[in-house]
């Protein structure tokens, strides 16, 4: 017996794939390529500044627990992070953001011996602002040093080992009035007499004992601007974010040495 087999000719298809798909392929990774390299360089880039600011902050939190349990009356003593003997309340407190001692970035001798391994501050745009505020009835009554009512860093001049901060000449370099490009952005510290009251004394969420009109109270507020240049400087990156761009850090802390007293009775 003899069988037909019916060949079905849709069961042999054979399918032809394009050459010029594969080509189509090559070109699309072209464009995205270099767009993915660029994304992933700039999360390094976007890491790398992280890293800083953390850093930052970190040496503003070191120098606000130095000057907390200090004097902050105690501003007649020498320019010079290497001596312990002679405290100057401010600039011993920026010695927390000195690089340590014997360290390749210790270009200036007075202010080296410190706990900053990590970054250069720049006298000519960085720049490290303290300030001490006396507080009583839900107020701050006075806010040091005098005349200026703050402590600025870049105000030193290191050549002549002059404080200038020690006077109300108006042509103080006050380095954190400006960005990174020279452009006056602020007029005063982050921290003013009216913004300690409001965040810290008058607010709902005062620590313990901070809201308490009838009790006086310091505080001590450092902050630290940094001028943070680009590791990698990408072109398009630098074309959105200014390079060098500004980092801020700031931490304020209790200073009991700060507290109004009460007026003997004579």
């Amino acid at each position: 017996m003899e069988l037909n087999l019916i060949r079905l000719p849709f069961l042999k298809i054979k399918i032809n794939k394009p050459h010029h798909t594969r080509g189509q392929s090559f070109v699309e990774l072209a464009l995205v390529l270099p767009v993915l390299i660029l994304m992933f360089l700039g999360m390094v880039e976007v890491a790398f500044f992280i890293g800083r600011y953390l850093d930052v902050l970190d040496l503003s939190r070191e120098a606000a627990r130095f000057a907390s349990v200090r004097d902050p009356f105690a501003a007649s003593g020498d320019l010079n992070c290497s001596t312990t003997d002679d405290l100057n309340f401010y600039y011993d407190t920026s010695c927390m953001l000195s690089p340590p001692s014997g360290s390749a970035s210790c270009s200036q001798s007075a202010f080296c011996n410190g706990f900053n391994p990590y970054i250069v501050l720049n006298p000519a745009t960085d720049d490290v602002v303290i300030t001490a505020f006396t507080a009583l009835e839900s107020a701050v009554h006075v806010q040091w040093p005098l005349p200026n009512h703050y402590w600025a860093w870049s105000n030193v001049d290191f050549a002549t080992g002059t404080d200038l901060n020690l006077n109300a000449n108006p042509g103080h370099p006050d380095n954190f009035k400006r960005d990174c490009q020279g452009n006056t952005v602020r007029s005063e510290p982050y921290y003013t007499p009216a913004k300690v009251a409001t965040e810290l004394i008058n607010s709902p969420t005062a620590l313990p004992g901070f809201s308490d009109p009838k009790k006086g109270k310091g505080f001590v507020a450092v902050e630290v601007y940094y001028c943070y240049s680009q590791v990698l400087g990408l072109p398009l990156l630098t074309d959105f974010v200014p390079n060098p761009v500004q980092i801020h850090a700031y931490t304020i802390m209790p200073l009991p040495a700060a507290q109004p007293t009460p007026t003997p009775i004579p």
